[in-house]
């Protein structure tokens, strides 16, 4: 539990915001776990939520914001506990090609900042964009296509399911 609460990050396909929650008070939940101080966690907040493009939007609740924006919302409250490895299943599910385009864009910078990230997708444009990709059928693994090994572990990962 330590382990995941302190290196890892989720971003789930169905965003998993609380409705009764602002966006501060929906990036803060999984920081209070950590019993950083509000200072630490007000400044990790605003700067996730400013990363994503939503440092205006902060007192806005899910229902008053697009997929997008829900979507950037719920990365934010990953990036905030600035983790290690950034487990993401279909971040751009539910999103329009545009909409996740600039999601996968975003992710590209959060790994060049210095994350991995394994991401789960059936798009193939999404998956062509990783420096990995294992494709799975009925939970085996059928294909393990690899780019030439960097020099550095940060790497995004596609798991085409």
């Amino acid at each position: 539990s330590r382990l995941r609460n302190q290196k890892i990050g989720f971003i789930f396909q169905g965003f998993n915001l609380i409705p009764d929650l602002n966006l501060f008070d929906n990036v803060d939940v999984p920081l209070r776990y950590r019993k950083m101080s509000a200072g630490e966690r007000r400044e990790r907040i605003e700067k996730a939520l400013g990363q994503v493009g939503l440092g205006s939007r902060m007192k806005h609740y899910p229902n008053e914001l697009s997929g997008g924006q829900q979507q950037r919302a719920a990365i934010a409250r990953a990036l905030a506990g600035s983790p290690r490895l950034l487990l993401a299943d279909e971040p751009t599910g539910n999103l329009d090609t545009q909409m996740a385009r600039g999601v996968m864009e975003l992710l590209e910078e959060i790994n060049a900042a210095g994350t991995t990230i394994v991401m789960v997708t059936h798009d193939p444009e999404l998956a062509a964009r990783a420096q990995r990709n294992v494709h799975i059928v009925d939970g085996q693994v059928t294909d393990l296509v690899r780019e030439p090994v960097l020099a550095t572990p940060r790497r995004i990962v596609a798991v085409n399911e």
